[in-house]
């Protein structure tokens, strides 16, 4: 177990009095943030076939009218004109209503989830001829983790029986945190996170029921570090059939090797919430850690993601790739 202090002010969150789950399940919705439809191409894998489809009529990016007109060139891209909304764009690979391409907000989504802060992700592209501000930068990762971690809710991973649960200590503004999670030792998946109040064995066994949920499975094995809640938090859901090692530090060097890796991923994580303001916010970047995470962030001992290791198929390998195909 980690302990991460915060600066006092550096997190603007009410005082619950509550636990919050923030797992990326069917079902498991602290918060309802809106509604969004993903619209997804699939495509046909036949090899030695190539299947062509009439491309999308040019509609406005700012209205969707499909009443619009040619309005020259501009930085070497076709520009229109909305005969409704009097607006102009380009058709170059922008998001519906963006003015920066999908490129630039998918690097600075995947950025963002590296570590990097709003205010350095606006400084490179600034740099780089983009010039946007902090704000626009957060819109986009609030915007697009909404809808990715409401599509990525319904993949069943395939999961292996032995599974590793930590908790991490998070202080800030005088008060203790414990972020809760478990991952699957084969495929390296964050089946669940969860964050309290307290430590105890509810709390335990509230992370033992969110990933038996998201794997649609109990484990064979769970391994967890010497804390005594452990021990019915996970008697209680899953019995006699599951396996309970409490060990520190674990017992086999290749269970240390997984569980060093799966804490420096949690010390990653850390780096993403230094923008706190709401608890709402909160909760959505955490839910977007675990898309990011599993989705979208090669493993660096599997050579892939924890969600190909585990044998799911999604239409996107990354943000810009999602983004592109948000309309």
């Amino acid at each position: 177990m980690d302990n991460i202090t915060f600066d006092k002010g550096e997190l603007n969150m009410p005082h619950p009095k509550f636990e919050i789950c923030h797992a990326s399940i069917a079902g498991a919705k602290p918060y309802k943030h809106g509604s969004h439809t993903l619209h997804v191409c699939s495509a046909d894998s036949d090899i030695g076939h190539r299947h062509f489809t009439e491309p999308e009529p040019i509609v406005c990016k700012w209205c969707g009218s499909k009443d619009i007109m040619k309005y020259g060139i501009s930085e070497g891209g076709q520009e229109y004109i909305c005969k409704v909304c009097k607006r102009k764009f380009t058709n170059r690979d922008m998001p519906f209503g963006k003015r920066s391409t999908a490129e630039n907000i998918g690097t600075s989504i995947s950025s963002y989830y590296d570590g990097l802060s709003f205010a350095d992700i606006a400084r490179h592209l600034s740099e780089s001829g983009n010039p946007v501000n902090e704000s626009t930068v957060y819109r986009w990762v609030i915007s697009y983790t909404e809808k990715a971690v409401k599509m990525m809710e319904s993949y069943k991973p395939k999961v292996g029986g032995i599974w590793i649960a930590d908790e991490t200590a998070i202080k800030f503004n005088g008060e203790l945190y414990w972020l809760w999670d478990l991952i699957d030792k084969n495929t390296r998946f964050l089946l669940a996170s969860y964050l309290s109040e307290k430590r105890g064995t509810y709390q335990a066994q509230r992370l033992m029921e969110l990933a038996a949920k998201r794997a649609g499975r109990i484990p064979k094995t769970v391994i967890t570090d010497k804390l005594a809640a452990y021990l019915d938090g996970i008697e209680v859901p899953f019995g006699s059939d599951t396996d309970h090692i409490q060990s520190s530090p674990f017992a086999a060097q290749d269970d240390t090797n997984v569980i060093e890796r799966f804490q420096g991923t949690i010390k990653d994580r850390t780096k993403v919430i230094r923008g706190f303001k709401t608890l709402e916010t909160a909760i959505i970047i955490l839910d977007g850690f675990l898309v990011h995470y599993n989705f979208f962030k090669p493993h660096l001992s599997l050579g892939k993601t924890p969600a190909e290791q585990a044998g799911l198929k999604i239409p996107f390998k990354t943000w810009t790739e999602f983004v592109r195909g948000d309309k």
